[in-house]
């Protein structure tokens, strides 16, 4: 779903990731959790079973270009502004969809940054992800019209607070028998 759905009104809240891909100036944005970002590569990348990695480690890496989204958006995926002030590298192919990110990178093309959370790239055999070190998370947002009056707006984003805590961790697994 696209988030200009909630400015035309043709939805009434969203639960995004930040930095919204929409203005916010007339939104209230409540924020749920933070959420981790990850470099997506395939399997036989250079870079695939390490433990982590930096910005700096990926500098000279391409990576995948999405169209029709704001320039906060792209920025803060693309990791910039570099430590270099150089604009990342954009792979060969502009991604339309989520599909076409995923074809560039199995195709060895192009890699990305991804939110830990987003499990879409488990559907492609060969991909995985790696740990980006000292890399600001993106945040799990409810967004909603500022001056939306409705009842079940405000009892949506009550709701969202309450159940949408984000990833449960250390918890132990449970015993083999």
């Amino acid at each position: 779903m696209d988030a200009s759905t909630l400015l035309e009104r043709q939805v009434d809240v969203l639960v995004t990731r930040t930095p919204l891909p929409i203005p916010a100036e007339d939104l209230q944005v409540t924020v749920l959790y933070s959420e981790a970002r990850v470099l997506l590569v395939p399997a036989s990348h250079r870079l695939a079973g390490k433990d982590a990695v930096t910005a700096d480690d990926i500098a000279a890496e391409p990576l995948v270009g999405c169209t029709g989204m704001g320039v906060e958006w792209t920025t803060f995926w693309r990791l910039e502004p570099r430590s270099d002030s150089a604009p990342a590298p954009v792979g060969p192919t502009l991604a339309e969809t989520y599909e076409d990110k995923l074809e560039a990178i199995t195709d060895g093309t192009a890699i990305a940054v991804v939110p830990a959370g987003d499990r879409r790239y488990t559907l492609r055999p060969g991909l995985v992800t790696v740990a980006l070190d000292g890399i600001e998370p993106c945040q799990i947002v409810v967004a909603a019209r500022a001056a939306d009056t409705n009842p079940l707006v405000t009892e949506f984003v009550r709701s969202a607070k309450d159940l949408l805590v984000g990833p449960i961790t250390n918890v132990p697994a449970p015993p083999v028998r």
